[in-house]
């Protein structure tokens, strides 16, 4: 098998792994994957507008509207009009939101924490160095970069 070929199919088997331990890792939260990603990002960006939601979930790049409106449902996320303009909608988080933000967290931290014995940090720097080097240039990594800088607490330009 072609080298850059398996490679592929590992990163494609390992999201869809990851996916769904994720689901099961938010589903005593009452929450999936998607949202309890698109919940942390809305905390992490408050106020954003949607379409900037679209730019830093990979799940729903693009189409976060359908996943917005559940966690609005929920009573985790509000939708206003923004103060500088009031055709844009703004999300943020409502205090039961930024409560189980938090949660989300601390869930994904712990099983990260957990994983860590096993796995070669060297190894896992090598990896992701080449999956940058994959994505440069892509939408899939300008959408990382982003994140990157959101969750270093840096201004993202989305």
């Amino acid at each position: 098998m072609d080298p850059l070929l398996e490679f592929a199919l590992s990163v494609k088997a390992l999201q869809r792994e990851l996916e769904r331990g994720s689901n099961e890792l938010m589903k005593p939260l009452g929450l999936t994957g998607p949202q309890a990603d698109a919940l942390v990002v809305i905390g992490q960006a408050e106020p954003i507008a949607l379409k900037d939601l679209g730019r830093l979930l990979i799940a729903e790049a693009g189409h976060p509207s359908r996943l917005v409106d559940r966690l609005v449902e929920a009573g985790l996320v509000e939708r206003r009009a923004a103060e500088d303009d009031r055709r844009r909608i703004e999300l943020t988080l409502t205090p039961a939101g930024r409560r189980l933000a938090r949660r989300v967290e601390k869930a994904r931290q712990d099983l990260f924490d957990a994983s860590r014995p096993h796995v070669d940090e060297k190894r896992l720097a090598a990896a992701t160095g080449v999956l940058q080097q994959l994505l440069d240039g892509t939408l899939g990594g300008e959408l990382i970069a982003r994140r990157r800088n959101l969750a270093a607490g840096q201004t993202c330009d989305i």
